[in-house]
């Protein structure tokens, strides 16, 4: 009876093991934005999102859907696009928790999915929380890894700036100076 127990418990193990180590991998390394692709459902809802009523709760539901069902960087972006004037300047605090909602969530998500120009790119055009503006060029800095285009590093350097992390600008900067040979 033993005997079974411990094989099962090292096959456990050796399961959890292997996942793990997989999971570590997908967050290492994005699935390349060509790879990515928009799916049917998503698509369906922009369209019911520009058929609605502008800046009406129907509409912002549907932007929430698509946060929700976003799972890949491409996906996120267009939610964020398709969010844009979605909610009033002026928000209740109602349709301000819905707004605040979509851009958390597509924040979490692109942080795990989106690939280093997805990255730069919701960084530099959308407001991001400050709450995660370190982890995302935490993020930037990580899958820009061991680039040795100074020109990546001076987009780095851009999106940090706009995130208002001063350090890792910084960071940036003598990364891109380094390699254009200053």
């Amino acid at each position: 009876m033993w005997k079974r127990f411990k094989g099962v418990l090292v096959v456990v193990m050796f399961a959890c093991g292997l996942a793990s180590c997989n999971s570590a991998k997908n967050a290492a390394a994005p699935v390349p934005e060509a790879e990515q692709a928009v799916s049917v459902a998503l698509k369906n809802l922009y369209m019911a999102a520009s058929a609605a009523p502008p800046h009406s709760a129907e509409q912002q539901k549907i932007i929430l859907q698509m946060a929700t069902q976003a799972a890949n960087g491409k996906e996120l972006l267009l939610v964020m696009r398709a969010a844009v004037g979605v909610f009033p300047a002026s928000p209740s605090s109602r349709e301000s928790s819905a707004e605040s909602r979509v851009r958390t969530l597509v924040t979490a998500k692109m942080l795990q999915f989106g690939t280093l120009d997805q990255l730069i790119e919701y960084a530099s055009q959308y407001s991001v929380d400050p709450a995660y503006a370190r982890r995302m060029i935490q993020r930037i800095f990580q899958l820009a890894g061991d680039s040795t285009n100074p020109r990546v590093w001076y987009r780095v350097k851009t999106a940090a700036y706009h995130l208002q992390v001063s350090d890792m600008e910084r960071q940036a900067q003598i990364r891109a100076e380094q390699l254009a040979g200053r």
